[in-house]
């Protein structure tokens, strides 16, 4: 693939942008991200119309443009802060990442689960601050990797798994072979899985989301029911100045008629888990991303088309 040379450009941004997150007092990085992130909302011409469309059509009954619009800015805020923690990995120890988080009772729901030794499969999203729950679970002595699409930019790329190195946490690509994947949980480890975006060359189903038909990774289901192990919507929500732990109720997942049907039925489930979180903390999600853009040719259609 032929590189833009603008990319270099915005690697060396980001290698400046992280020393001055590990350099800087914290409070002090978070309030330069803020200016950030909401430069970035105004230059971003197609995210921020993007966010605004897809914030639209999911709260336009009870929102009105203005707050819509702010919500909008508010997403590339938090993105932008959560970044800041992710760069300052380098930084992180057991004791001050614990002073960050809160909702450590919930691991208690981990160490059950681990003593079933099935593994875990760790279902999140592109919501709250996602690496560094992965940081916190292994800085907290839980071992496992994250389920990861490799970056356009193969520079940024390496810096990503810098940082995922940094804190000891592995990543496995999504385009690994299979028993890489059931390897991991074999050795009982928690495998996380990011599936809540439109990845069309990977399998997926249609399920309901936020009221629209919505392409969705069947792999968490199907890894649950070869390896028999629950999965377990997890996630790292802001709260304040720190962030909180928060967990739903693991799915076991059981063979319900046939194997499409129950891959069907679980995958809706888990969808609808992430749903209402979203609902919750709606200005946390990554709503930029097109999320929607593979609709079915008809109903029923496992194939789709690009909006």
């Amino acid at each position: 693939m032929k590189q833009k040379p603008y990319r270099y450009l915005l690697y060396l941004g980001l290698r400046l942008v992280q020393g001055l997150a590990v350099l800087l007092p914290r409070e002090a990085a978070l309030l330069f991200a803020r200016g950030v992130g909401r430069f970035a909302f105004l230059v971003a011409r197609r995210e921020r119309e993007r966010t605004i469309l897809h914030l639209t059509w999911v709260f336009e009954n009870g929102k009105t443009p203005q707050e819509i619009y702010d919500l909008a800015c508010r997403v590339f805020i938090h993105f932008a802060e959560a970044a800041v923690d992710v760069l300052r990995f380098p930084r992180l120890t057991q004791e001050n990442i614990s002073q960050l988080i809160v909702g450590s009772e919930n691991l208690a729901t981990f160490d059950r689960l681990l003593s079933e030794r099935n593994g875990i499969i760790l279902l999140t999203a592109h919501f709250g601050n996602w690496e560094l729950m992965g940081a916190y679970l292994r800085l907290r002595g839980y071992q496992g990797a994250v389920v990861a699409r490799r970056i356009y930019y193969e520079k940024f790329n390496q810096a990503l798994i810098e940082l995922r190195k940094s804190v000891n946490l592995r990543t496995i690509y999504q385009d690994a072979p299979a028993r890489e994947l059931l390897k991991a949980l074999h050795q009982n480890e928690i495998l996380g899985i990011l599936a809540d975006q439109d990845v069309d060359r990977l399998d997926g189903v249609f399920v309901q989301f936020f009221g629209r038909p919505t392409y969705t990774l069947t792999s968490p289901v199907k890894l649950a029911l070869v390896t028999g192990s629950p999965i377990v919507p997890t996630f790292l929500l802001r709260r304040g100045k720190g962030y909180e732990l928060l967990m739903g109720e693991p799915i076991r997942v059981q063979m319900k008629g046939s194997r499409e049907e129950t891959v069907q039925e679980y995958t809706a489930m888990w969808s609808r888990v992430l749903e209402e979180k979203i609902r919750e903390y709606p200005d946390q999600w990554a709503w930029m991303h097109r999320r929607w853009k593979t609709q079915p040719m008809e109903e029923g259609s496992p194939v789709g088309v690009r909006i």
